[in-house]
């Protein structure tokens, strides 16, 4: 299934870029893209919602402080 979130926090697209990379070493998760300008990630997964928001949020917790992924 694909998902939609919005992500806030980024501080360049380097970053969303590598972000992305971690969270598609993710178990349960084919893809995830950053659009850093327009602030949204989606990601392909067959994980449910809540918990595929829980786990990019403890990647974006441990990859750099202040990043928020929201619905």
């Amino acid at each position: 299934m694909k998902f939609k979130f919005n992500v806030t926090g980024l501080d360049c697209p380097n970053c969303a870029a590598k972000l992305a990379a971690r969270m598609e070493k993710l178990d349960g998760v084919d893809s995830a893209k950053i659009n850093f300008l327009a602030e949204k990630l989606t990601v392909e997964s067959e994980l449910p919602e809540e918990k595929l928001l829980v786990a990019l949020q403890e990647i974006a917790d441990d990859f750099e402080d202040g990043i928020k992924i929201l619905k």
